[in-house]
């Protein structure tokens, strides 16, 4: 198995570079644990409020704190050292591990993104730079992650999953240049097997196509900041492509066998040279992660429906108090227990009965998962599949379709409002039914997605399954807007961030600085 062989070689060299270099006698960066203990509290609440997924947590928390202290003024060093201190409170990174020197690291990347942002604000103009805002501290975050927490490893699995991409997916398309479609592959495999977001796909885009913006940012800056619209609509572009998402969907299978395989052999880099000259031990590798995925995974989604009732439920709660209860009683002049008890206790209800209907991959999909992962390893080249744009049609029949179809979008909403107004709950209270309803679609579908990120058999179709399709589809998109959407202008997550998590974060800081001179005082005595 030689490409095994050639895999194990780039783990071995990106699992030197993971490693955090620590010189000898240099202090390490801690906190004392009651502040960590506090702040690790309002972490595991705020996330419920801001509901988002788990690898995505510790560079969203990394966001949220440059948007706080970003304008803190030019001590470059005091904010990286305050926001490497706010992630070890948090829980996002070992405490009394990272040696001082990474302060410094991440003070040169802060500086980078003030030097871009106050360039963009005076070539650009004030209007601009703030449009660019969160797109630059975007950025920042996703590079300070980077810093502190090095995924070599993960990058050369992309780049083995991009290898095989490229032999197995023939992208069919006059518009597109090999360049595009190259760029393309690039992204589905980032967003299926490293699960990128946006933020961290457009930074690792602009590092390929800019490499001085890594390391030697100054002889690049000027260009960036004269062309920097015309780079993000590059971006938008690209990461809006028509073809992205049936790329995904091909992506998706390949990325399961090739986490698979990540587990089984980086576990032990130096064992794992066994199996490149004994298949059964390695068969026997594989079904054995494939069944502590499985068992992980079923974890992971408890917890994940769990956060997804509590968020449901509070914010529903809130609402109800807030909106809801009042709308009803004063300016309606009537109240009904009944709607509102059906309004808070659906949701979370629903979100439930989804969760228990998911199912364990079976032995079926296991074997599957071993038969794939030996004929990607063997250079089995496997069967082509051509990915064409998506059908062009003319200006009848696409308002045809169209017509169509928002008649079946609006069908499931009309029978939905008719019983409702049938047992008398008021036009608030099924609007609020609704949304919630369409939300709870949403992540209910998206936790079903996260369950069949280890399933590579193909899915059967059949007639209940397309009804229940066809039916939910309108909630499900109605959610996913509601979703991206409410996010932006979340309440809730704008009371945690600027009434409660500012406040908290200054008074942690004076007692983490209070206790230092504590500290040294009694040393005093010593």
């Amino acid at each position: 198995m030689q490409k095994l062989e050639i895999l194990l070689e780039k783990l071995n060299i990106a699992d030197q570079r993971d490693r955090i270099v620590k010189k000898e006698g240099e202090e390490l960066i801690k906190v004392h644990l009651m502040t960590s203990a506090i702040a690790f509290m309002y972490e595991k609440f705020r996330t419920i409020v801001d509901y988002k997924e788990e690898h995505l947590l510790r560079k969203s928390a990394v966001f949220r704190i440059l948007k706080r202290r970003f304008l803190e003024g030019d001590d470059f060093y005091k904010i990286a050292e305050h926001l490497i201190k706010e992630l070890i409170q948090a829980g996002y990174l070992e405490n009394n591990f990272f040696p001082e020197s990474k302060i410094i690291e991440v003070a040169q990347i802060v500086e980078k993104y003030d030097a871009l942002y106050t360039g963009i604000k005076e070539q650009k103009g004030f209007q601009a730079a703030l449009k660019l805002y969160d797109w630059v501290l975007g950025l920042a975050s996703v590079e300070i992650e980077e810093i502190l927490v090095p995924r070599n490893k993960d990058k050369v699995l992309v780049r083995f999953m991009y290898d095989e991409i490229k032999e197995r997916a023939e992208i069919i398309s006059k518009e597109m240049t090999e360049e595009d479609k190259n760029l393309q592959i690039f992204i589905a495999v980032n967003r299926s097997l490293a699960k990128a977001d946006k933020q961290m796909i457009e930074y690792r885009i602009l590092k390929m196509w800019y490499p001085d913006w890594k390391d030697d940012y100054q002889k690049f800056l000027p260009k960036f900041i004269d062309e920097i619209f015309t780079i993000k609509e590059e971006l938008d572009k690209h990461l809006n492509h028509k073809m992205a998402n049936k790329l995904l969907q091909f992506c998706r299978r390949y990325s399961t066998m090739i986490m698979i395989l990540q587990e089984v052999i980086c576990q032990d880099l130096k064992k794992a040279k066994e199996f490149i000259d004994d298949p059964v031990l390695l068969e026997s590798k594989i079904r054995e992660v494939c069944q502590h995925k499985y068992v992980e995974t079923k974890r992971r989604l408890k917890t994940q429906v769990g956060r997804a009732i509590i968020y449901v439920f509070i914010t529903k709660m809130l609402l109800a108090l807030i909106i809801e209860i009042p709308f009803d009683y004063y300016i309606l002049k009537t109240f009904h227990w009944f709607s509102l008890g059906v309004n808070i206790t659906f949701p979370p209800l629903l979100m439930f009965l989804i969760a228990v209907s998911i199912r364990t991959p079976s032995e079926r999909n296991t074997q599957a998962m071993i038969n794939g992962i030996k004929d990607i390893l063997n250079g089995k080249p496997g069967e082509i599949k051509y990915i064409k744009e998506p059908k062009k049609r003319n200006w009848f029949t696409w308002s045809l379709f169209n017509f169509v179809y928002l008649i079946s979008f609006l069908v499931p909403f009309a029978l939905i409002i008719y019983f409702l107004d049938k047992i008398e709950f008021s036009y608030l209270s099924i609007l609020l039914f609704l949304v919630f309803l369409s939300i709870v679609s949403f992540f209910g579908l998206r936790i079903r997605n996260s369950a069949r990120e280890l399933v590579v058999l193909k899915k059967k179709e059949n007639i209940i399954s397309e009804l229940i399709d066809f039916f939910t589809l309108p909630f499900v998109r109605l959610g996913r807007w509601l979703s991206f959407n409410f996010s932006r202008v979340n309440v809730f997550v704008f009371i945690m961030d600027f009434m409660i998590e500012a406040p908290l974060k200054i008074m942690l800081q004076a007692i983490e600085e209070w206790l230092a001179f504590f500290k040294e005082k009694k040393e005093d005595l010593y």
